[in-house]
C-alpha cells in the first residue's frame, strides 16, 4: 500500500486560514475551489496542506526553541 496522505489525516492540525493558504499555493480560484480539491483527494492539493502544516509546526517549535534558551 502506498504511503498517501488523505485529508482525514491532516484535518486535526489545520488552522483558520489554512484553505486559503492552500488556494493561493495551487493557485485556485478560491478557497472552496481549494477545498473542493482537497475533498476530491487531489495530490497537488494534499501536498499544499502536507508542506503548509509541517512548516508550521516547524515554525513554531524553531520559534520556541530560540525563546527558551
Amino acid at each position: 500500500m502506498e504511503n498517501v496522505t488523505r485529508l482525514e489525516q491532516l484535518k486535526p492540525k489545520m488552522q483558520m486560514g489554512d484553505f486559503d493558504l492552500v488556494a493561493e499555493m495551487i493557485n485556485a480560484p478560491s478557497r472552496e475551489a481549494a477545498k473542493m480539491r482537497l475533498r476530491r483527494g487531489d495530490e497537488q492539493a494534499l501536498n499544499a496542506l502536507k508542506t503548509l502544516i509541517e512548516k508550521r509546526e516547524s515554525i513554531v517549535k524553531e520559534f520556541q526553541n530560540d525563546n527558551n534558551q
